[in-house]
């Protein structure tokens, strides 16, 4: 029989909140800094909701969006009794996976699953926060959205992990994010993915991310 949902997802001091989130992440690192930094911000809405990140250990590799479904599914929504108003979201990065119309059914079907999928990943929502594709030449874009890996052992890395790291002052580590930087420009990084944003897609098919979209659901 499932938990009551107030049972685990509740801190012992802080006061009863109007809505949970819970996130689930195909990151190991990134995502999860990132969100956790943004429920310490003071745009983030404490007064009603209250943010739990279901994290991978560190020898668990299952980053692929059906893993990071189950985890979601079995972690939360089977073990505790959410309310209806509750939103079980899945922060997950396009890259080659093949089976994200499959995903975005299988969140449907859940009801209050929902999915905050960037294209082609989660470094692309944080670029936003810097820039927009207005800055970059045709050329560029196309190199963003392919985000080819490339270089020799430790230097190879995907096209946008590369760019932040020429973009950002001090670089860029996926391990080590740094959220504070990003954070001041939230609200461009928000505006900049609804103009990219298709209304009528469940989850962006070209250059974009539906991050903003959980994001303006937790801050004020």
């Amino acid at each position: 029989m499932p938990r009551e949902r107030l049972e685990i997802f509740r801190e012992s001091d802080s006061k009863p909140k109007e809505k949970i989130f819970v996130l689930a992440y195909e990151g190991n690192n990134t995502e999860a800094l990132y969100f956790e930094d943004l429920k310490e911000d003071i745009r983030f809405n404490d007064d009603l909701i209250y943010l739990v990140s279901l994290r991978r250990s560190k020898g668990d590799t299952n980053s692929a969006p059906k893993h990071v479904f189950r985890k979601l599914k079995k972690e939360a929504k089977e073990v505790y009794n959410f309310d209806k108003s509750d939103e079980l979201w899945m922060v997950i990065d396009r890259d080659s996976w093949t089976n994200i119309p499959e995903i975005s059914a299988l969140c449907k079907a859940e009801g209050n699953f929902s999915l905050a999928l960037s294209n082609p990943c989660f470094e692309f929502w944080l670029l936003l926060h810097f820039k927009g594709l207005n800055e970059f030449s045709t050329f560029e874009i196309k190199k963003i959205f392919e985000n080819k890996k490339t270089g020799k052992g430790r230097q190879r890395k995907a096209y946008l992990k590369k760019l932040l790291v020429r973009i950002l002052p001090g670089g860029y580590n996926e391990s080590d994010p740094r959220p504070d930087r990003f954070l001041p420009n939230l609200n461009i990084a928000i505006e900049r993915a609804k103009k990219l944003d298709d209304p009528s897609l469940d989850y962006p098919t070209y250059l974009g991310s539906h991050v903003y979209r959980l994001v303006e659901k937790i801050i004020k």
